[in-house]
């Protein structure tokens, strides 16, 4: 069988299906890439480590990028959400939602630490 193509965002899957959806993340997961986009909601996957995807490099290179153009980050939600605020002059709103575990409280530091860089 061909190795499967890697989808960073899961709307791009040919066959969404469970089976299909969980696989992705699955593979994704095991070469480290713990986000993954559903169109403009990301995914994030937590690693229960750390993982150096959080340094001023990234902040830099999600900087003004539109949301899709660069690998899932959430850099790239925060900036997002950053921009439009200033574009529009309306407030933005980030949701945040999963399990006990799941790395809300974590996602929500990087969320803040992009905004405040």
């Amino acid at each position: 069988q061909p190795p499967h193509r890697d989808y960073d965002d899961l709307c791009g899957l040919p066959d969404l299906t469970e089976k299909t959806l969980l696989e992705n993340l699955r593979n994704r997961f095991k070469q480290e890439k713990i986000y993954t986009y559903v169109g403009s909601i990301l995914i994030a996957i937590n690693p229960f480590k750390f993982l150096p995807l959080y340094n001023p490099k990234y902040v830099k290179m999600y900087d003004n990028h539109q949301l899709g153009k660069l690998e899932p980050h959430i850099y790239a939600v925060a900036d997002v959400a950053y921009h439009a605020m200033l574009q529009r002059r309306r407030n933005q709103c980030i949701v945040i939602s999963g399990e006990s575990g799941s790395g809300k409280t974590q996602s929500t530091n990087f969320l803040i630490h992009h905004l405040t860089a």
